[in-house]
C-alpha cells in the first residue's frame, strides 16, 4: 500500500513540473525580442588644423656660465684670506693677499739704486756736453771724448734697468693681491692664512651664475632642425614651477661615437640667480619646419594592437577610421589619415565603441 502511495505522489510532482515547464515556453514564445543596443552616451570635440612644429625634449645637467679656478701668479705665504665659500663675490674684489715684506725691501733697493743711477747720469750727461765743446777745439783728445760718450751711454742703460726693476717689483706686489676676475660664487677654497702658495698655486674655485648653460645630447635625426639662436624651452626639477627660456648658442659638430647624439649646449639666463649649478633641466628644442597638420585631441586616439584610429560621429552614428600619428604635442596629436578640419571625434566613451554604433553626445 505504501509502494502504491508513492507512484501517486511521484505522478503527481511529474505532472506539476510537466505543467510549468508548458507554462514558461508558452510565455517565452509570447514575449517580444529584445530591444535593440541604446545609444551610447559619448563626450566629443572638433578635427583642427594649426601650424606645427615638431618638438624634443632632452635631459641635460645646469653648468656655471664661467667656471674658474683663480690661482696666485707668484710664489709667497697667505697673509690675508677675507672670503669663504658660497660667498658673492664682485670684480676687482680682494680674495687673498700674500706677504710683502720681501718685495717691499726689494722696492726700497730698486729705488734707491735708482735715485743714485739718475744722479751720476746726469753728471755723466754734463761732462759730456763740456768734452764736447774742447774736442771741437781740438783741445781733448779722440779718445777722452769716446770715453765720455761711453760713460753717459751706460748709465744711461743702467738708469733703464733699474727703472724696468722698479717696474717688475711693482708688479709682483700687484699680483700679491689675487682679486677676483668677475662677477660670481665662491664654490671650493683651496688655501687659508698661513699657507704657502706656489706660483700658479690655486686659490679658490669661482662660478658665474649670472646665466647658465646646459648642455644635452642631440640625436643625429633632430640635427638639421637646429640652428643656433632658436628658443628653448626649460624647466628644473629642482625648481618645479620655474619655466625658463634660452636660446641655442653651440652645436658641437663631433658627434659621440658611440651614443650618435651631438651635444647642444643653451644660454639661460639667470639673473636672480635662482637657477644653481649642477641642477637637472629638462629643455624642448623645436626642431624642423613648422607645417600646417590635422590634430585631434590624444584621448581621441585609440590603440588595439599596433592598430591606431578615432570614432568619427556623423548624424548619431560612429564610424572607425584608421589614423597614424605624426607628431605628439601638448594636448594634442598630430594624424595623418581619412580624417578632415571640422570632423567630429569621440574623446571619451571611445573604449566600449563598434562601428555603426549609436551614440549619444554629452554636453
Amino acid at each position: 500500500m505504501n509502494t502504491s502511495r508513492s507512484q501517486q505522489i511521484l505522478v503527481a510532482i511529474f505532472s506539476a513540473g510537466l505543467l510549468l515547464i508548458t507554462a514558461a515556453c508558452s510565455e517565452q514564445q509570447a514575449a517580444p525580442p529584445p530591444p535593440g543596443r541604446p545609444p551610447s552616451p559619448v563626450r566629443v570635440a572638433p578635427v583642427l588644423k594649426q601650424l606645427i612644429q615638431q618638438s624634443v625634449t632632452l635631459v641635460g645637467t645646469v653648468e656655471p656660465w664661467k667656471r674658474s679656478i683663480v690661482a696666485s701668479e707668484i710664489k709667497g705665504l697667505v697673509q690675508v684670506f677675507p672670503v669663504a665659500e658660497g660667498m658673492q663675490v664682485t670684480k676687482g674684489q680682494l680674495l687673498a693677499r700674500l706677504r710683502t715684506e720681501t718685495l717691499n725691501i726689494q722696492m726700497d733697493s730698486a729705488l734707491a739704486s735708482h735715485r743714485e743711477a739718475r744722479t751720476r747720469y746726469r753728471q755723466a750727461k754734463q761732462d759730456l756736453g763740456r768734452v764736447r765743446v774742447l774736442f771741437d777745439k781740438e783741445l781733448v783728445t779722440q779718445k777722452e771724448f769716446d770715453d765720455a760718450q761711453t760713460e753717459e751711454g751706460a748709465l744711461h742703460e743702467r738708469l733703464f734697468q733699474l727703472g724696468a726693476e722698479i717696474r717688475r717689483v711693482k708688479d709682483q706686489r700687484r699680483k700679491s693681491q689675487i682679486i677676483a676676475p668677475f662677477d660670481g660664487w665662491i664654490t671650493q677654497e683651496f688655501t687659508e692664512i698661513g699657507q704657502w702658495v706656489e706660483e700658479g698655486g690655486p686659490i679658490l674655485e669661482l662660478v658665474d651664475l649670472s646665466h647658465v648653460q646646459v648642455e644635452v645630447p642631440l640625436p643625429e635625426r633632430y640635427v638639421q632642425g637646429i640652428q643656433i639662436g632658436d628658443p628653448v624651452q626649460a624647466s628644473f626639477d629642482g625648481l618645479p614651477d620655474f619655466p625658463a627660456q634660452g636660446q641655442v648658442f653651440s652645436l658641437v659638430a663631433q658627434a659621440d661615437r658611440m651614443a650618435r647624439t651631438f651635444p647642444v649646449k643653451i644660454d639661460i639666463p639667470n639673473p636672480h640667480l635662482i637657477i644653481k649649478s649642477g641642477m637637472v633641466s629638462r629643455v624642448t628644442l623645436q626642431v624642423g619646419r613648422p607645417h600646417d597638420g590635422v590634430v585631434v585631441p590624444k584621448d581621441a586616439l585609440v590603440l588595439r594592437g599596433e592598430r591606431e584610429f578615432v570614432f568619427l560621429v556623423h548624424e548619431g552614428r560612429v564610424g572607425q577610421v584608421p589614423v597614424k600619428s605624426v607628431v605628439h604635442l601638448d594636448e594634442l596629436v598630430e594624424v595623418t589619415g581619412d580624417v578632415q578640419e571640422g570632423m567630429t571625434v569621440v574623446v571619451e566613451g571611445n573604449e566600449r565603441l563598434f562601428p555603426g554604433q549609436l551614440v549619444r553626445i554629452l554636453e
